[in-house]
């Protein structure tokens, strides 16, 4: 078994950060190198029923990534999303606003290791014993 090169570590993406407009800032070109997976969040165009429902899904993705360790931000602001993690049992995690790329590399690097990472069998020192069936 090959040791797992997820990060465990989740941003949920305000759409201005995923689409940036003319000169925003593209949060993706900032997560992916830093390992970040990305859960983007719905633009603030979209219709109310269509944007909760999306948000009820992100929420119930990250209450079961929740509890499996992993590590969540909140990337920019979303109407609705607190009272659809409130649902998932979950509070709104870590925030930013970044106002350029450094300021969201700073933030990130600032997070402790998530529960997930320090699992034994992530260990690549661990992956002969679990790969010797014998």
């Amino acid at each position: 078994m090959k040791p797992d090169d997820r990060s465990f570590r989740i941003a949920l993406v305000d759409d201005r950060y995923v689409n940036p407009p003319p000169g925003g800032l593209d949060a993706l070109a900032v997560l992916a190198p830093a390992g970040w997976g990305v859960m983007q969040l719905p633009a603030d165009d979209y219709p109310a029923g269509i944007a909760a429902r999306v948000l009820a899904e992100v929420a119930e993705q990250a209450e079961e990534f929740s509890r499996h360790g992993y590590d969540f931000v909140l990337i920019g602001e979303r109407d609705g999303l607190a009272d659809a993690l409130g649902a998932a049992g979950l509070p709104v995690p870590d925030q930013i606003t970044p106002s350029d790329p450094a300021d969201l590399i700073a933030f990130l690097t600032a997070r402790p290791a998530p529960p997930a990472s320090t699992w034994s069998w992530l260990d690549p020192a661990d992956s002969a014993a679990t790969t010797d069936l014998g």
